[in-house]
């Protein structure tokens, strides 16, 4: 009797320990998960604050050179830019220029209400153009005297978002520095919209 007792005292401690070591090993990954996406969180923290750091340098620099613009044409400011005037400024200066002249110009520009079934009609045969175009080579198009009142209504198909230029160029195998440079912007902020979109 005493022996049938000891070997179920014995059977029993086993068990114990089998369960005790199963419960060890998934306390042991849920500290290994929980590391691990505190790495994580630590990382994208830092990516982060590397991506808003860049931006606040690039806006000091913006303003500094905004700044000098200004201090240079400081009587002319009223006048709208020349392009003799754009020439000396950084490439990503002169296009913000230029973008802000268009858009005066723009915004002075009579504006004409045009019904949304013409929109529609004119962005449809805008669709067409291009398979037209590729197959008719330089021949002239009878729709380009309609698109000249149109043109600020439309949207150019063949603009993407910068997100879906970016995620084009990295599965087409560029690099990290390579769509930085493509796109012209920094490469925290590239490899902040790959790790998101990604």
């Amino acid at each position: 009797m005493v022996a049938i007792l000891i070997v179920l005292l014995i059977i029993s401690q086993l068990i114990s320990f089998y369960f005790i070591i199963l419960l060890n090993t998934k306390v042991a990954k849920f500290k290994e998960l929980e590391v691990r996406q505190d790495k994580l969180i630590r990382e994208m923290d830092d990516a982060i604050s590397v991506y808003l750091m860049e931006m606040r340098e690039e806006n000091n620099r913006l303003i500094q050179e905004l700044t000098k613009v200004k201090s240079k044409n400081g009587q002319q400011s009223m006048q709208p830019f020349n392009n003799e005037q754009i020439v000396g400024l950084p490439e990503v200066v002169q296009q913000k220029v230029q973008k802000e002249t268009q858009e005066n110009e723009i915004t002075h520009a009579p504006k004409i209400a045009v019904p949304k079934s013409i929109v529609k009609n004119a962005y449809n045969r805008q669709k067409t153009q291009p398979a037209k175009a590729e197959t008719a080579g330089n021949q002239p198009q009878k729709e380009d005297r309609n698109k000249g009142s149109l043109d600020h209504l439309l949207v150019d198909e063949s603009e993407k978002s910068f997100e879906q230029q970016v995620i084009k160029l990295h599965h087409d195998g560029k690099s990290i520095e390579e769509i930085a440079k493509i796109t012209q912007k920094g490469k925290t902020e590239i490899e902040l919209l790959l790790k998101f979109h990604v």
